[in-house]
């Protein structure tokens, strides 16, 4: 069936191709942060409620020592959130491990990431040893690739991935944590939480799988910094607000083809908030945007239902953010004729002096 797609732009809202098979049909450029999940509601309220007697008896139990929590020989800071995905851990872990590798040297900071979406979920291993993606996860592979001075490991375990990477690699003075906010398991030395929506008060009914809080969020005030990730999001008088961050996008890259200009391109996204995306875009010209699932193994019948699209609409040309670019890139040769285009994305402080300050505090403050 053929369809019109208008122009990329913020109102009228842009218009998504959902005759891709499995491509989801929400996704908007509306400014207030990610939507909740559509099977959320109220009515799971009484679910939540149990979920939240579970939490609290497990922060007890770590609280009161009957559960043990080991701090690793190698200094920690962890980055994570007490929300379901799309707080942006990924980029503000890349920068912040660059931040401090400009501290203390190179060859000093280390990534750990739980690698996510793995072959082999269990085993550690070294980024940089890896033969593709699919053996350590998509976003160790792009975090590797954006930080090349900075080794990157995955291992579900972060303790004992903590203690192979320090006998691996003696040198390392400081590991930054992909998440793990929720990891009782390891004390970490610092912690940096994300927050992209209002906090609420109780909590009780922002809770999965009523909401889309997957911890309790007085735990947030826990963590040695707050970071809002999301305009608006007033976290109120607290020291240790770091203020927030917006996410820009940096010069697109060609990946594939031999377009010298962005013109109308197709955006596709399989990343959990893609919301952030396509505002950074708005001086770009899109014509239609798939959104997949968060961490979709992009295919041969995707990609030639975009062809079958492109065709359709005088389209040849593809816009995708850095992350899905590792899961897409075996297949940009299926896309004869076209121009793919990275949208890699960065990080703005809008209180970068006090991120400093405490950087440089932690840092002195290292063995």
């Amino acid at each position: 069936m053929s369809r019109t797609f208008k122009a990329f732009s913020m109102n009228p809202k842009v218009q998504f191709p959902t005759q891709f098979p499995g491509a989801k049909d929400g996704a908007s450029g509306h400014p207030q942060g990610p939507r909740l999940h559509p099977w959320m509601g109220p009515w799971f309220v009484p679910l939540s409620a149990l979920w939240y007697a579970i939490l609290a008896t497990r922060h007890a139990l770590y609280n009161w020592g009957l559960l043990r929590s080991e701090r690793s020989l190698i200094p920690t800071l962890v980055v994570g959130n007490m929300e379901l995905g799309g707080t942006g851990k990924t980029p503000h872990v890349m920068d912040l491990a660059n931040r401090l590798e400009a501290r203390l040297g190179e060859g000093r900071v280390g990534i750990l990431s739980r690698g996510y979406g793995r072959r082999s979920a269990s085993s550690f291993a070294w980024v940089a040893d890896a033969t593709g993606w699919t053996d350590v996860g998509d976003e160790p592979w792009m975090m590797q690739a954006h930080t090349p001075t900075i080794p990157v490991a995955v291992c579900t375990d972060r303790l004992a991935g903590l203690r192979k990477m320090r006998h691996d690699k003696p040198e390392l003075k400081v590991v930054v944590l992909d998440d793990g906010l929720q990891h009782r398991k390891l004390r970490p030395h610092a912690s940096v939480a994300l927050v992209s929506r209002a906090v609420p008060r109780l909590g009780l009914g922002s809770l999965v799988p009523a909401g889309p809080w997957r911890d309790l969020p007085r735990r947030l005030f826990q963590a040695d910094a707050i970071v809002a990730t999301q305009r608006g999001v007033d976290l109120g008088p607290n020291e240790k607000t770091m203020g927030a961050t917006t996410v820009v996008l940096e010069p697109l890259k060609r990946l594939h083809g031999m377009q010298d200009e962005a013109g109308p391109a197709l955006l596709v996204t399989g990343i959990a908030n893609p919301q952030r995306l396509v505002r950074s875009l708005g001086g770009h010209d899109v014509a239609g945007v798939a959104h997949y699932p968060d961490h979709h193994a992009f295919s041969e019948a995707d990609v030639l239902a975009w062809r079958q699209w492109g065709e359709t609409h005088g389209i040849r040309a593809l816009l995708v953010c850095s992350k899905d670019a590792v899961r897409l890139k075996p297949l940009l040769d299926k896309l004869p004729g076209w121009t793919c285009w990275e949208a890699p994305m960065g990080l703005r402080w809008n209180d970068e002096a006090r991120l400093n300050a405490w950087l440089d505090s932690w840092a002195r403050s290292l063995p």
